[in-house]
């Protein structure tokens, strides 16, 4: 055969130069990567989605649906406010039947600083000083100043009924609770 009549030849670039090999092998690269960052991501920046006493807050579950369903039939109302010159917080609580001598007060806000998700929950027995009319001394709550924390989750209780609300601004305004519906 003649030279002139074949097809010239083609010349080959080195492999890494190849457009094909790019797009063989370039996708399922990009895709590696993202995930290998994605991964690193999640375990460095995870919240901690599940308390670590989950176990126990499952099996109260039913204990507190009945003390709810206390609270509502005893038609409880509470005014909470504290006093920040005086360190005291008083609660005003009225309902059906005979009231608790002793209630206590469960105040939780969300822990500063640091990366994890925690929660720092401060409890305070209040004291009944005359009928309806109750209070608590918060100097004996640790690490617990004024204008600190603008927001608590509160939780009034006894071994028979509780009582659960939002206190925004606590040095600004009362809060005022009732039993849940």
């Amino acid at each position: 055969m003649d030279a002139a009549l074949l097809p010239p030849k083609k010349t080959h670039d080195v492999w890494y130069k190849e457009p094909w090999l790019l797009l063989v092998a370039g996708g399922p690269a990009i895709v590696v990567c993202a995930s290998l960052i994605t991964g690193y991501i999640a375990m460095h920046g995870a919240d901690k989605v599940v308390a670590e006493d989950y176990y126990k807050q499952g099996l109260m579950i039913n204990k507190d649906i009945q003390r709810d369903a206390k609270a509502r039939e005893l038609q409880l109302q509470a005014t909470i406010k504290a006093d920040f010159l005086t360190g005291k917080i008083q609660l005003q609580l009225s309902g059906k039947g005979r009231l608790s001598d002793t209630i206590q007060l469960s105040l939780a806000n969300a822990a500063t600083g640091g990366n994890t998700v925690s929660e720092v929950i401060r409890r305070l027995p209040l004291q009944q000083i005359s009928p309806g009319m109750y209070e608590g001394d918060m100097k004996t709550l640790s690490n617990f100043t004024a204008g600190s924390v603008k927001l608590f989750h509160l939780k009034l209780e006894t071994s028979d009924w509780r009582m659960t609300g939002d206190w925004f601004d606590p040095e600004q305004k009362p809060v005022q609770l009732h039993a849940s519906k």
